[in-house]
């Protein structure tokens, strides 16, 4: 009998697992290395979607941002409107609305005007205008909660108060891992 060579593991054991990976982004991203920050949340976002996990859309929006930041507009915009259109898919109106007036306020900051309005035209005819008053109702009440961290402890991703999922009154969950972030 012949026995196959564990090639798979020593392949496996070389590559970093997720969470590493979301780490060197976000790291890459913070030193301004926006073309290889974006590879890798691209490649964690298309991973994310083919297992199903809800966090893709972030990690594609993320991509984006880093593609802008490169200088690469128009993948950047094609990575974020991927992104904002999974919330949407997914009827996830929330997230959608916040990531998506977040996104816009940043690209009309960085002089992507062209692009920023884009994608708040894509969001006006996306988002029912019913979901739209009730957001901004809830995030009337919301803005009363406690103080987050400004960086995520376990995968260094940036905190917006009003982009996280909270727990409870004091306890929030990260967009990018999962991990819980406490006020």
């Amino acid at each position: 009998m012949f026995r196959r060579r564990p090639v798979r593991r020593a392949l496996r054991a070389a590559r970093p697992g997720p969470k590493v990976r979301l780490n060197q982004a976000h790291a890459l991203f913070n030193q301004g290395k926006y073309v290889r920050a974006a590879e890798i949340f691209e490649d964690l976002a298309e991973g994310a979607l083919r297992h199903r996990i809800p966090r893709a859309p972030y990690l594609f929006v993320q991509a984006g941002r880093a593609r802008f930041y490169a200088g690469q507009a128009g993948v950047g915009l094609a990575q974020v409107k991927r992104g904002l259109k999974l919330f949407a898919d997914k009827q996830r109106w929330g997230e959608l609305y916040r990531t998506g007036k977040w996104v816009v306020s940043e690209l009309a900051e960085r002089g992507f005007k062209e692009q920023s309005e884009a994608i708040s035209e894509w969001l006006i005819e996306t988002l029912p205008t019913k979901v739209e008053e009730e957001i901004k109702a809830k995030a009337a009440i919301e803005s009363k909660r406690p103080v987050l961290p400004l960086k995520c402890p376990s995968c260094g991703g940036s905190v917006d108060p009003g982009e996280v999922r909270w727990l409870d009154t004091v306890t929030a969950e990260c967009v990018f891992c999962g991990s819980s972030l406490r006020a």
